[in-house]
């Protein structure tokens, strides 16, 4: 597991989100950050990695951030590098403005 103060833009923002609650809000948040293109086949396979994600025991030292991250950038839906985030506080800012914005009234 990365230390927060080590975390990058994607392992924070997946930190941010409520990636088993709800998926879809999920990929449409890293789609809003800019780190995929929004599509069907990229959502699907984001869905298919969140439910292997739950059945599986992590070894000591990974967890279901890197694991999702890892496949992420394996299936190269998204870059391999990316800028710091320490702590997830800009992440978890877009996150609320994210909710806000796609919230009905």
């Amino acid at each position: 597991m990365i230390l927060p103060r080590h975390w990058d833009r994607l392992t924070a923002a997946l930190h941010a989100v409520d990636f088993n609650g709800n998926p879809e809000e999920a990929w449409r948040f890293l789609v809003y950050q800019g780190f995929t293109e929004d599509s069907e086949e990229g959502l699907r396979f984001f869905e298919d990695v969140v439910r292997e994600n739950r059945d599986m025991d992590h070894p000591t030292g990974s967890g279901p951030v890197s694991f999702i991250a890892s496949e992420l950038i394996r299936e190269r839906l998204v870059q391999t590098m990316h800028p710091k985030d320490p702590e997830g506080r800009s992440s978890n800012r877009s996150f609320l403005l994210f909710k806000r914005r796609n919230t009905p009234a």
